[in-house]
């Protein structure tokens, strides 16, 4: 397989590697742990992703985000097929290409942000695992079609760890999203806590509220580990990528936990002291850093 990068879209990739590294977020896709020839395409797809998620979310998009979202869709299509796209999509789309990822995952991605703008509420863990199975799932998968991996039974390992990366998110984001309308929070968990939704959105603290967060913080620790084998499936490069990851979300988890659930007051984020540790303990063995 030829994984070089066209001589015509070398400045569209180098402006997808600058997104991907430039970005505020605590696990940059395209970190140094990966292959080099892994960067470029892992950096495509998160300009591709990242690009969208800010039509859903950014307020210079407010009125008309369904519409970019469409309109991003019909550039990668346009894309695939030769046709002029923005360059961001050129890249994808030769990533796409050239590791022969189905269409369906990308698209995937476009439908979970149309539910942002659309669905500001989840039922049940299930009703948000859907939400993730389309947010986040398709981007791990993805990396492992970059990294040539096929294997279906460790692209499901890869669904545990992403959706459980996903709702560490949430509950990292917790008063951002609040502030935006957005109750990731089952509504079956709020009423099990004797959390009214109305409070929530009004950032109000309180011992339920905590309650409710450290349950979601529990379900969502167990089912991050579900994912966890696939760190002794891979090797290489990926594989430190991988646990650098795994291993930055559950330090959020710690995080929450450490500030006794108060996500409504504070954001936990991670220190330059934490990702140094992370990144230390992806390089050492089992059993050795934290």
């Amino acid at each position: 397989m030829d994984v070089s990068i066209p001589s015509h879209l070398e400045k569209a990739y180098e402006d997808c590697q600058r997104q991907a590294f430039g970005h505020y977020e605590n696990f940059p896709v395209a970190s140094l742990l990966l292959p080099k020839v892994s960067r470029p395409h892992v950096a495509a797809l998160y300009a591709y992703a990242r690009t969208a998620d800010d039509f859903a979310d950014e307020e210079k998009y407010e009125g008309r985000r369904l519409k970019e979202i469409a309109r991003w869709e019909r550039g990668l299509k346009d894309a695939l097929k030769g046709k002029k796209a923005p360059a961001a999509l050129m890249a994808f789309a030769h990533t796409v290409r050239t590791f022969q990822i189905p269409l369906s995952l990308p698209l995937d991605l476009l439908r979970a942000y149309r539910m942002d703008v659309v669905n500001h509420r989840y039922s049940t863990w299930n009703a948000l695992l859907y939400y993730c199975r389309h947010s986040a799932n398709p981007v791990g998968r993805m990396v492992l079609l970059i990294s040539g991996i096929r294997d279906e039974k460790l692209h499901r390992y890869s669904d545990f760890i992403c959706s459980g990366l996903q709702l560490i998110n949430f509950w990292q984001d917790s008063s951002i999203d609040l502030k935006r309308g957005r109750i990731y929070y089952p509504l079956a968990e709020l009423k099990k806590a004797g959390v009214g939704a109305k409070g929530l959105l009004a950032l109000q603290d309180s011992p339920p509220v905590r309650r409710m967060v450290r349950s979601a913080v529990d379900f969502t620790e167990g089912y991050f580990r579900k994912g966890l084998p696939l760190l002794d499936a891979v090797t290489g490069r990926l594989k430190l990528e991988l646990k650098a990851t795994c291993r930055g979300g559950s330090r959020i988890l710690g995080k929450i936990r450490g500030m006794d659930y108060q996500v409504l007051e504070q954001r936990p984020h991670l220190g330059v002291w934490d990702k140094f540790q992370v990144f230390l303990a992806a390089l050492l063995p089992p059993g050795k850093g934290s």
